[in-house]
């Protein structure tokens, strides 16, 4: 299986970047640039043009829409993939996000940025790979994609809402798995449950405790998944130091909680 060129601009040392910069080794050779006029120089200076080109971008209007078309037009063939920060959260409501890209912000990048870039790499169907004036629609369309871990297995929701506990459980009734709903604050003795999921908000002092409670209830080798409402660093780094296993945000696609639980071997 060949690996991917890809072309990485901006500064990846932040916080945000972090893990997401260092996700990429694993899947491609990596160029890193400061700048797009320093990627720019390494393409000059023989660089093979990268297949995909992920633009870190800390704030809104870090790097213009013009500085990316000078990217375009000296690899013409190459996805460009947006790395946001979270003070990019609101750009496409009050500022001009970028034309033909993807975006996607540092707490999606690992659930959806692996698969698509695990695609490409083994030339299999990948949202990336359709054209670049597809809508965030068409792209959602052809994400939803048949899993294939394996299945079979308990997951319990600790969900408050009914309508998110029905959505859950019959997403993951279709990937093969049974759920069982503890309420907060009802105490129910399971068996056999192989994940539990979260669905929190902040991720703050109430939430971590819900989360406290579930692995004093479920033990501590069940993983739990937590979701959260446009996490922080520092909320992710929190949730994980109270014992989940993985943070995902919200809005949640629903394919990045079948890879997560595929991850985690279910």
């Amino acid at each position: 299986m060949a690996l991917i060129s890809i072309l990485v601009v901006g500064n990846t040392r932040r916080g945000e970047f972090v893990e997401a910069r260092a996700s990429l080794d694993a899947l491609g050779r990596v160029i890193d640039a400061a700048s797009v006029d320093e990627a720019l120089g390494l393409l000059d200076a023989g660089e093979p043009a990268p297949a995909v080109i992920v633009v870190a971008q800390c704030y809104p209007g870090e790097f213009s829409a013009e500085s990316l078309d000078r990217l375009r037009r000296q690899v013409p063939l190459a996805r460009i993939v947006g790395l946001l920060g979270s003070w990019c959260e609101g750009e496409t409501r009050t500022g001009y996000p970028w034309p033909g890209a993807i975006r996607l912000y540092w707490h999606q990048w690992i659930p959806q940025a692996r698969r698509e870039l695990e695609e490409l790499v083994a030339g299999d169907r990948s949202t990336w790979s359709l054209a670049s004036t597809a809508t965030d629609e068409e792209r959602l369309l052809a994400g939803s994609r048949k899993f294939h871990g394996a299945h079979g297995g308990l997951v319990a929701l600790c969900v408050e809402r009914i309508e998110m506990h029905d959505w859950l459980a019959a997403a993951l009734g279709r990937h093969g798995l049974s759920t069982a709903w503890m309420r907060p604050g009802q105490r129910i003795r399971l068996a056999g449950v192989r994940a539990a999921v979260l669905d929190g908000s902040s991720l703050g002092k109430h939430d971590l405790g819900r989360l406290d409670q579930l692995r004093a209830e479920l033990g501590a080798g069940v993983p739990i998944i937590a979701l959260a409402d446009f996490p922080r660093v520092e909320d992710r780094d929190r949730a994980r130091a109270a014992g989940a296993a993985a943070v995902l945000s919200k809005p949640l696609l629903v394919e990045d909680l079948f890879w997560q639980l595929d991850q985690l071997a279910l």
